[in-house]
């Protein structure tokens, strides 16, 4: 922990942060305004941003989920920094910061032990329709043959499975280490990243969808990503592959999904 004084300053702080972080922002700037956005239940607008930062003459902002748009730049133009607690800026005016020379911080890869996790779970949850025969089990469906069930809810198992990555950075990597664990074949598409260890295959996009038996997305929102799954690939999949995104959304033409 730095113990020096980056600078006298204010920083407001938006979003949830715990106590031992709030004060060692404390030792590195001197004062902390905590306004935590989920006291209200919901994320600060522009204007609520707006009047927190002149109510606390804050030169800092630390946020989550706000509205930082070009308003709130253009309003309080003593503003130092944003820092952003999310793996992408996306509620933050980053060209608008950018112009206005406001550095914008952010936290890629912040949450990615938790997607590997709920990766795992949910996938091993569908491939055993766990949530199908829960229903089964509480719709009181037991009266007839129960055999039905036997055949309707008979599952299958994660382990020996080729799971694809699209996009192998903090989060493909992690699920990766975790399904080393199920014997399974990892094979990864991202023009980014080097060989990152020799029981993993980096191969192409296409590659990916054509023979993988899970195709699992970890794609940030840029412009190069928008849309970038479309029917081209999903028409490679085989037939009982199961498509995963655990990313943002957009990656994906839903439409053609």
């Amino acid at each position: 922990m730095m113990k020096r004084m980056f600078c006298t300053m204010t920083v407001l702080v938006t979003a949830p942060y715990n106590e031992e972080g709030r004060k060692e922002l404390e030792k590195l700037f001197g004062s902390v305004a905590y306004q935590s956005w989920k006291e209200q239940g919901r994320a600060y607008r522009e204007d609520e941003i707006i009047q927190l930062l002149k109510a606390t003459n804050a030169k800092g902002l630390i946020t989550e989920l706000d509205q930082v748009t070009d308003s709130v730049f253009a309003s309080v133009p003593e503003l130092s920094f944003v820092g952003v607690c999310r793996g992408m800026p996306s509620n933050v005016d980053v060209a608008a910061a950018s112009k206005r020379g406001i550095p914008v911080f952010y936290t890629p890869g912040r949450n990615a032990q938790a997607v590997a996790e709920m990766f795992i779970g949910n996938v091993i949850s569908f491939l055993r329709h766990t949530s199908t025969s829960n229903q089964w089990l509480k719709d009181g469906k037991w009266d007839s043959d129960y055999l039905q069930a036997y055949v309707k809810f008979k599952g299958n198992e994660l382990t020996g499975k080729t799971v694809g990555m699209v996009g192998f950075g903090a989060v493909g990597q992690r699920i990766a280490k975790l399904l080393t664990a199920f014997d399974c074949k990892i094979k990864y598409y991202d023009p980014y990243v080097q060989d990152v260890h020799p029981q993993y295959e980096k191969v192409s996009l296409k590659t990916v969808f054509s023979l993988s038996d899970i195709v699992s997305v970890h794609l940030p929102r840029t412009e190069e990503t928008l849309g970038l799954i479309d029917r081209a690939y999903l028409d490679l999949m085989k037939e009982s592959a199961i498509f995963v995104n655990t990313s943002r959304a957009v990656v994906v033409n839903r439409d053609d999904l």
